[in-house]
């Protein structure tokens, strides 16, 4: 990509010549190669067609999210050199959040015990909830952790008596466009 800078002819010009590409982005007139010429009769392989199905929400996503006034000024917050809100918007929407560490060294299944949740994402993590599961695999409590000062850490603060020697811990991550990764882990207490 080069920047076309105080050129009379090419300021105004949109469009391919050739095998270049003129455009504007945020009132900068830039040029670049353009696309090569695809095969009509070709066929997408199932990874193609999950990855354009990805785009394609993320790209709704962002639409939506840059319409939605304070979304727009969170991710136009966020925008550095020509990247613009819609951009850091599908850049989030294209990407799930990641939990990095579960601490379950204070918690041996009593109430107010807490299981601590590093997890980030390459904006915000929205939300982190937790359920855990005695060793029948039936649910014993569940709720929401809140967000610690630090950055990144997620504190849950169990609210009851775990009956079990065993248990199985379901944390689950959400970003702000809801994209969730979900880590469980079988603990003893």
């Amino acid at each position: 990509m080069a920047k076309v800078i105080g050129n009379v002819l090419t300021s105004k010009l949109s469009g391919t010549i050739g095998n270049l590409n003129f455009y504007n982005r945020q009132g900068v007139p830039l040029v670049r190669r353009a696309r090569g010429k695809t095969k009509r009769n070709s066929k997408f392989t199932d990874e193609q067609i999950a990855l354009q199905d990805k785009f394609y929400r993320a790209s709704c996503f962002a639409t939506e999210a840059v319409a939605d006034p304070d979304l727009k000024v969170y991710y136009h917050s966020l925008a550095t050199g020509a990247q613009n809100a819609h951009n850091m918007a599908l850049k989030d929407a294209m990407s799930a959040p990641k939990i990095s560490e579960i601490d379950f060294e204070a918690y041996n299944g009593r109430p107010g015990q807490k299981i601590i949740v590093r997890a980030r994402n390459f904006f915000r993590v929205y939300q982190v909830y937790v359920k855990i599961f005695n060793e029948n695999d039936v649910l014993k409590e569940e709720g929401y952790a809140t967000e610690d000062r630090i950055p990144t850490v997620w504190i849950y603060q169990a609210t009851g008596t775990l009956d079990t020697h065993q248990a199985k811990v379901e944390i689950s991550a959400e970003n702000i466009p809801g994209n969730v990764t979900t880590v469980a882990k079988m603990i003893k207490v």
